[in-house]
């Protein structure tokens, strides 16, 4: 594994690592020639005068639809967070039970972790954008039932574990459309450009909402912030309504040739080296640097700031990530993507353990937006990398196992 490690590193950065049988070398040079050709002449965008790639960014707003997409897209990764944070207080005052708050939000994780790969047979096969409508306002209904429980005082923590299961399921089977349908609307071209600005808008949200969800539920309750949530998707699955993409699904066929076609994205994806090593690196980041489950006891406990500041060091994430998106869009790029990838993952680290010693709620805040600057810069370079390699019809299927990388969040 060790040396497999090094030719991955090796191949993606582009520097000489040491040590290595002639095998390995050879191997490596493979792997980097493939990445020459699948990649990187897709960025001969970033040798150009600064002004010109700010300009080409810019130009990116006129594609039709693509305004929507960005919405859309960004109200669901917003009414995520947002729901993380008020259902993490929510449960911790139900219980006071760290482990249920762990428990709870792995709920809508474990079911996209187990049927994101099926989604990802949805969006090569039907309309990526009709699938993603319905998807998000599945998760609408169901978010305004959950408000209405926490508004009758009735709901229990069990009903949020089901709920969030329902969740889990709908963004499971819509999420690889919605992801995917960004290079249908903007093309193989512009897509770092896109996947950058999508990002910086969904952190923004990310950002914003959570500091207005803990100022709601200082101020009016637990209710006030789930009644945001259903507002919040709602706006999210209206606005694929304003999405147009004249790609058609890549495959045919029924529910067991869906099956063969899952089955062939796995393959594809293990053989693939460069899918394979970045689906794997993404496995590894979101188990060991999710924080999610141990934030509302830190801020209650250790920090003593409460909901209002749970809710601030929850938008200090997303202001990192945001800070990081926003410079990658207006550089109109990202050199050595697969190396700031694994240099991102470092940071991360770092930001992580200063946050884990500290009391100090200014330096916690500081700490968890340097961490968020580094996921950033890593979601951004990892999803473009992804998309940007894989085959058009393939896309949906590695996007849908991408997913499932990301779930193990839940495990974390």
């Amino acid at each position: 594994m060790g040396r497999w490690f090094q030719v991955s590193l090796f191949a993606l950065s582009g520097d000489e690592v040491c040590g290595l049988s002639e095998a390995h070398i050879k191997r490596s040079y493979e792997v980097r020639h493939y990445l020459a050709n699948k990649i990187e002449s897709t960025s001969n965008t970033e040798n150009k005068p600064k002004s010109s790639s700010i300009k080409a960014s810019l130009e990116i707003f006129a594609i039709q639809g693509f305004p929507f997409l960005l919405i859309a897209n960004a109200a669901a990764f917003m009414g995520f967070q947002v729901r993380n944070m008020g259902q993490s207080w929510l449960v911790l005052e139900l219980t006071d039970s760290s482990f249920l708050v762990g428990l709870v939000n792995a709920m809508p994780a474990m079911a996209l972790l187990v049927l994101s790969p099926i989604g990802g047979v949805i969006a090569d096969r039907y309309d990526r954008r009709l699938v993603a409508l319905y998807g998000r306002l599945i998760v609408a209904i169901i978010s305004y039932f959950v408000a209405f429980l926490v508004g009758s005082g009735t709901i229990e923590w069990w009903h949020l574990m089901v709920t969030g299961v329902l969740i889990g399921i709908a963004f499971a089977l819509s999420n690889p459309a919605s992801q995917t349908i960004v290079m249908d609307v903007v093309g193989r071209e512009r897509m770092v450009a896109a996947q950058s600005l999508n990002t910086t808008v969904s952190n923004l949200g990310n950002m914003i909402g959570p500091a207005i969800g803990g100022i709601l539920v200082a101020a009016y309750g637990n209710a006030s912030v789930f009644w945001l949530i259903a507002g919040i998707y709602t706006v999210g699955s209206i606005g694929f309504i304003g999405v147009k993409t004249k790609i058609t699904p890549s495959v045919q066929g029924g529910w067991r040739s869906g099956f063969e076609q899952m089955s062939q994205g796995m393959r594809y994806s293990w053989n693939t080296s460069q899918i394979r090593w970045l689906l794997i690196m993404t496995m590894g980041v979101i188990f060991w640097g999710i924080l999610q489950p141990v934030l509302p006891i830190y801020a209650r406990d250790i920090l003593e700031v409460g909901a209002s500041g749970f809710g601030f060091i929850s938008a200090a994430w997303g202001a990192g990530a945001l800070v990081a998106a926003l410079a990658v869009f207006v550089l109109g790029g990202m050199p050595k993507k697969g190396l700031m990838s694994i240099l991102s993952v470092f940071v991360m680290a770092i930001g992580h353990s200063v946050f884990a010693a500290s009391t100090n709620y200014s330096i916690s805040l500081i700490a968890i937006f340097v961490s968020g600057a580094a996921g950033g810069i890593w979601m951004t370079s990892v999803f473009a990398l992804l998309q940007m390699a894989v085959a058009d019809e393939m896309r949906g299927r590695v996007m849908g196992l991408a997913m499932s990388s990301l779930m193990m969040m839940g495990f974390g």
